[in-house]
């Protein structure tokens, strides 16, 4: 059976430029998942890498032409939107990964962005992006496996197993 897979930002950064030090690997990787299997991007790495590209523009500090056209790369595959069904996958992803991490869950008493969350057993910060959180739940819902070269995603996975990652 077929099965699908969701490209994560920092697999699409890689993956669109020749020169970064991982190209080769991760291109390598890519190609080995089966041929058969839909590859994905979402409507939220999209905006990341227009983030990436305007701000590069705003700063004149980059090739914005070539920018560009990774962003078009990036749009030839399959652009999965955020539905209300996302919204409630989410929802209930970041709940689970409150009460595996967060000793105080009361509203009142956690940090309010999902990066500055303090891992009750380490004490250190969780590091998890509220658009990395987005992007396992468009996953989640569709029953696809997000691919990511970001290792602290695994916390997500860790605190609700439903959500696949590859991570690379």
């Amino acid at each position: 059976m077929a099965q699908g897979y969701l490209l994560e930002t920092t697999i699409l950064t890689v993956c669109l430029d020749a020169k970064h030090p991982r190209h080769g690997e991760i291109v390598q990787t890519l190609e080995a998942l089966p041929s058969d299997s839909a590859r994905y991007v979402s409507v939220v790495g999209l905006a990341e890498l227009e983030f990436g590209a305007d701000l590069a523009w705003a700063v004149g500090n980059a090739d914005v032409p070539s920018l560009r056209e990774k962003i078009r790369q990036a749009r030839s595959y399959a652009v999965l939107e955020i539905t209300h069904h996302t919204a409630s996958i989410y929802a209930g992803t970041k709940a689970r990964l409150a009460v595996k991490y967060l000793a105080s869950t009361l509203r009142r008493d956690r940090p309010r962005y999902l990066e500055d969350w303090v891992d009750k057993a380490t004490g250190k910060t969780l590091g998890i992006d509220e658009n990395d959180l987005w992007m396992c739940a468009q996953a989640k819902e569709r029953d696809i496996v997000m691919v990511t070269a970001d290792r602290r995603i695994q916390r997500i996975p860790d605190a609700d197993p439903e959500v696949r990652l590859l991570v690379v």
